[in-house]
């Protein structure tokens, strides 16, 4: 929908509406299969012994995007202390599976910390084969909707600041640019980057609709 129509639609609110609907209400009753461009492909949780396919599905990646993994999922130890996390309820990790081979994952981390309870981070990988596809977004919007059930009200993603695509797929859903941390990251090669972080405040993003859904409200009604 062009900008001018969306803006006549919604007001002055047309881009958080847009934002809005693009968050699932819930996440889907796992597993499940879905079509992506024809292909059949099964999101399911991450389970104890997909050691093997998580190995196959990292060493399968193109090199930069090792680079700027924070755990070399190419190295089993890794693997297995990922494993180890879900195990400990510190993060879910929702699989694409087309066949037997896992095509990409999206995570709901937690820092196990008291203080930082309410947060979770938001990551995100998907093959080079399923690129292009959306297999990314939907993993984004599958993860997204476990933080909330879980009761985060606060979201973060951490990317490079090159991850352009990235950025904006996690801008459609109403995070927005919080913080940029020069040098934050050195790749497998020792090279330095800059870290973007990204964050959505539930709350805060909900007490906007309230807003805008009182200013239709009051608009439909008109002058008293």
């Amino acid at each position: 929908m062009f900008r001018w129509v969306r803006a006549l639609v919604f007001g002055p609110g047309w881009q958080v509406a847009e934002q809005a609907i693009a968050q699932p209400r819930q996440p889907l009753a796992l597993p499940t299969e879905i079509d992506v461009e024809g292909a059949p492909v099964t999101l399911r949780y991450l389970a104890p012994d997909d050691a093997p396919a998580l190995l196959m599905f990292a060493r399968a990646l193109p090199p930069g995007d090792l680079l700027f993994l924070r755990r070399d999922i190419t190295d089993p130890v890794q693997i297995d202390a990922w494993l180890d996390d879900a195990r400990r309820g510190l993060l879910t990790t929702v699989v694409a599976v087309s066949g037997s081979v896992i095509v990409g994952y999206a995570t709901v981390a937690s820092d196990g910390l008291a203080w930082t309870r309410h947060v979770r981070e938001l990551r995100v990988l998907v093959s080079a084969s399923m690129r292009g596809k959306h297999l990314g977004r939907l993993l984004i919007e599958q993860a997204f909707a476990i933080a909330k059930e879980q009761g985060a009200r606060k979201m973060i993603a951490q990317m490079t600041v090159g991850q352009e695509s990235a950025m904006r797929i996690f801008e459609t859903l109403g995070f927005e640019q919080e913080a940029r941390l020069h040098n934050q990251v050195v790749d497998r090669e020792g090279a330095l980057h800059d870290l973007q972080i990204m964050s959505l405040d539930i709350e805060d993003f909900e007490a906007k609709l309230v807003a805008m859904e009182l200013l239709a409200q009051a608009a439909l009604a008109g002058p008293s």
